[in-house]
């Protein structure tokens, strides 16, 4: 084995281990325990199809090349790059939902308009315990669609 191939292996090793460590012990355990002893022979190790190893291995050989190792990489940076631009258009959308006055800044007055206007579900300008329970639930009223107007700083 060469140098590169013992660091790829280490390096996917320590990626599949992470995908162990992640969830709960018990249940790695009996779903690996195919001869049900409560414990985990290297016969029986195969940490899930969705292991890190596996998704580089693209053509699912059991081998990972360079070439395929290098369009993961390209996959993931793809990946990230769309999601970098949707959050860039909630940002947008945001920003511009936000800056009441048009001034091409958004106060802490005003992100806090927003965000109260979201969470008061019936616009009347008072957060009851219903719509802070629903906002706790929505994560904090993020998915919930913008409000303007209907209570203080409403813009």
């Amino acid at each position: 084995m060469n140098k590169l191939t013992v660091n790829l292996s280490t390096m996917l090793l320590a990626c599949m281990a992470g995908t162990v460590a992640a969830k709960p012990i018990d249940r790695i355990i009996e779903r690996m325990d195919t001869d049900g002893d409560g414990r985990v022979s290297r016969e029986e190790f195969n940490p899930r199809r969705e292991s890190p190893f596996n998704r580089v291995d693209g053509n699912g050989d059991g081998v990972a090349t360079l070439d395929e190792i290098n369009q993961h990489i390209a996959d993931r940076m793809a990946e990230m790059a769309e999601r970098h631009a949707e959050m860039q258009s909630r940002m947008q959308d945001f920003f511009t939902g936000a800056d009441a006055d048009g001034d091409g800044m958004v106060t802490r007055e005003e992100a806090q308009a927003v965000a109260f206007n979201r969470i008061d579900e019936n616009s009347d300008g008072y957060l009851n315990k219903e719509e802070m329970g629903n906002a706790k639930r929505r994560g904090g009223g993020r998915k919930h669609g913008r409000r303007h107007g209907g209570g203080p700083g409403g813009s």
